[in-house]
This record gives C-alpha cells, structure tokens and sequence, in this order.
C-alpha cells in the first residue's frame, strides 16, 4: 500500500472519530451503521472477492456473533467480554461450516451459504427456552454501553476489517486467494494449498461480523430472528461491495459509503422510489464499470505498463 493511501486512510480515520464532536445523534446513528456496512462488505470481500466463491449467507456469522453476545450480556458477562466472545464463537462455527461448504463451487457454494444462513435463523426462532424464540431479546440499557461508545466500537471494527483486508491482499497468502479466483485447478497445480487458503480467509472473514454483530445488538438493545439472520444483509454486502470495487482494498469502503448516503438521500426525497433509484444505479456500474466506482481511480495507473509494453516511453 502506498504512503499516499495510507495518508488518505489516517485522514479518514480521524475525520470519522472527530464525528460525535462534530455532529448530532442522528448523524452519529448514520455513521455508525456506514461503519458497521463498512465491516460487512470487507469481511465479504475477504472470501467472496479474493477468491471468487460468492457466499449468500455471510449475514450467518452477524447473527450469530448478535445472539451469542446478547446471551452472554444476559448472563452476567461485561459488554468487552461479550464482543471478544461472540467473535469467536462466530469465528469456532466457521470452521466445521467451512471444512463442509468449500468442498462444493461456484453457485453450489452460494445456494449452500443461503441455506444455512436460513437453517439458523430457524434454529434461534424455534430455540424459545434459549433465544425467547420470534418475540426476540430486549436488553436493558444499564448493561449496554451510550451511543458514542458504540460509534467508536463500530469504528475500529471498520478500521480493523480494512487493515486485515489491506494486509491480505498484499501478501502471499492474498496472492494465492486471487490465484484461486482466477483458475483454482492452475493455482493447485504450481503449488497453493487451495484447500487450506479458503478454509482460512473463510475462518477470518467470519470474525469481524461476529463482532460487529454483539456490537449492533448494543446499539439497538434489541433482536429476534428476523433482524439478526436478515438475508438483505448479505446482498447489501454484495451491492456494495460490486459498487466499489470486488476483490480490492479501498472498493468496500467506497461502495459502503456511496451507497449509504445515497439510499439516505433518496429516501428523504423518493420515499416510494429510493430502492428503484439505487437498483438503477448499480444497473449501471456494473454494466459500464464492472471493476466498480473504484475502476475510475485505478484506470490510469493501469494503462501505464500497457504503454511502455508497448514500446514506449514509460510516463511518470
């Protein structure tokens, strides 16, 4: 990564944390569930866009890091603790659901994740002795961190899926799963363990929304579920993460952030209309940009090697 997207990087970071200083609760609600996008789309992006094997029920892990912070808030544990559990609960369910479900490709793989996203919500619904079943869990605020905790929670799990995704994506272990994206029978055949890289950025990328899950729960003090094993979820992971930019660093957060404030925009405009509008628009990223808005920023340092492979002089 290079000193100038770092900078860029350093200057988001501390313009988002200066957020609660700056505006009211509503935009302190706004930015957190950006965040909490932000987080979602990277932790998609670190099995879906690295390595090509699309999941429809990534929002499995979300939930399941929700309800077991929410149970363990229940029974006495501080919310700290909660959020560390409830990521590595969701992370220790992703390694059998892994060993099963990267056996099988392309849309297989995807109908897979779709059905046990939908096998847990009925697990938790039906649970009632454990999880109060449909009617859901309220907390009591007294347990719960304020706003402005929460914001900030959010924040370093948005910080934290980029890092981890920025670090893969530069290192042999990110160049194996892109190896898999483009021929996994090539990428076995000079050597990548396949078997082992999926089952580990599966098992990786399940650990942020475990957390962001237990942390959502505290923001909302509230779950069932519907709102815990929601399949939107996993198809807003995916328009945004399409929006800006699959298999890259900086695409999730640009998707997450357009799309977001563009759906707000929208929807105090065109209540009826907004999602059309948004349908629309991502129509027409990825019909014209299928490499995503970030394509825009990237298209000029890829025509470069182009021009001096072709026997000219190298600009720059």
């Amino acid at each position: 990564m290079s000193v100038k997207q770092l900078g860029l990087g350093a200057a988001l970071v501390l313009l988002a944390a200066a957020g609660p200083l700056l505006g009211s609760s509503y935009h302190q609600s706004f930015l957190l569930q950006l965040f909490t996008m932000v987080a979602l789309a990277q932790s998609w992006n670190l099995i879906s866009g690295m390595t090509g094997y699309v999941s429809f029920g990534h929002a499995a892990f979300f939930g399941v890091g929700a309800y077991a912070g929410t149970l363990l808030i229940q029974f006495g544990f501080p919310w700290w603790l909660a959020i560390i559990k409830g990521s590595l609960i969701a992370l220790l369910v992703s390694v059998p659901l892994g060993f099963l479900t990267l056996r099988l490709r392309g849309p297989y793989f995807a109908i897979a994740m779709l059905g046990l996203n939908e096998v847990a919500r009925i697990v938790v619904t039906l649970w009632v002795d454990l999880t109060n079943g449909g009617s859901g869990i309220t907390l009591s605020p007294s347990l719960l961190p304020s706003l402005t905790v929460n914001y900030y929670l959010m924040l370093a799990l948005a910080v934290i899926a980029t890092v981890i995704v920025a670090h893969v994506y530069y290192s042999r272990f990110g160049l194996e799963l892109r190896a898999i994206r483009e021929d996994e029978g090539a990428a076995e055949m000079v050597g990548v363990n396949t078997t082992r890289a999926k089952l580990a950025a599966f098992v990786l990328s399940a650990l942020i929304p475990g957390a962001a899950g237990t942390v959502n729960v505290m923001y909302t003090s509230y779950i069932n579920p519907s709102s815990a094993f929601d399949s939107a979820l996993n198809i807003q992971m995916i328009v945004m993460v399409m929006f800006g930019g699959t298999g890259t660093v900086w695409g999730p957060v640009l998707g997450a952030s357009i799309v977001m404030l563009l759906r707000e925009l929208l929807w105090a405009q065109f209540p009826a209309l907004h999602l059309m509008f948004l349908g629309v628009m991502l129509l027409a990223v990825v019909l014209f940009l299928p490499g995503g808005v970030i394509s825009l920023f990237t298209r000029k340092q890829a025509v470069r090697p182009e021009v001096t492979a072709s026997g000219g002089e190298p600009r720059g």
